[in-house]
């Protein structure tokens, strides 16, 4: 049998096809698959993150955003999200996520700071969370906030409700799944209360 104009012994071809294969996916896996050192990730969206402040009016920054703001850059941190206590309006930062390199597992993952000070006792309200990859809609999910990691082990548990009036802080990370394809990711938060009032809203973007 010929193949290209060159002669090949039939017992080769299904090697040959199977090497092709390989080769395919392999390729498809470095175009879309593979997100490169987590060095060039937070490089990437570092330079992401300083092209948005050149376009920003610093007289307008609350307080609160000036001072989250001075915590990512006292830890050389890579923030790509913030989290305020509104949706619209006035609103304070109580919150940042960040990139950081996953030195336990490889790869990278997200840690997000909150710090927020309840006025009233908080007995619960739903989590929502709406995801964007490239702009198409990707993941939209909710939860019951009181509930949502009470089936975690014990000392990983966050959430224990209720909240009495007063400051309350969490650290949470996260792992980006490596099986993620490269490209730009938008999500947007909020926290509802009882009473379907918002308690908090935040958005997070970042390039793989």
């Amino acid at each position: 049998m010929r193949i290209f104009g060159i002669k090949m012994n039939c017992r080769k071809i299904p090697l040959i096809i199977l090497l092709i294969l390989m080769c395919s996916v392999f390729s498809l896996y470095m175009i879309f698959f593979n997100h490169g050192p987590p060095e060039e990730i937070l490089k990437t969206n570092l330079k992401k993150t300083a092209g948005k402040r050149v376009a920003e009016d610093e007289d307008e920054l609350t307080d609160s955003e000036i001072s989250w703001r001075k915590f990512i850059k006292d830890n050389n941190y890579v923030a790509i999200g913030t989290l305020w206590d509104s949706c619209d309006g006035d609103k304070d930062t109580i919150g940042k996520v960040i990139l950081l390199p996953d030195k336990q597992t490889g790869g990278i993952k997200s840690r997000t700071f909150v710090n927020v000070t309840f006025e009233e006792e908080y007995n619960g309200g739903e989590l929502g969370i709406s995801v964007k990859y490239n702009g198409k809609d990707l993941y939209d999910n909710k939860w019951d906030f009181c509930s949502i990691d009470e089936n975690e082990e014990e000392e990983d548990r966050q959430v224990f409700c209720p909240y009495k009036p007063g400051y309350h802080a969490w650290i949470t990370d996260r792992k980006v799944p490596k099986y993620l394809p490269k490209g730009t990711y938008f999500s947007k938060t909020w926290l509802t209360d009882g009473d379907g009032e918002l308690v908090a809203c935040g958005f997070s973007e970042f390039v793989l």
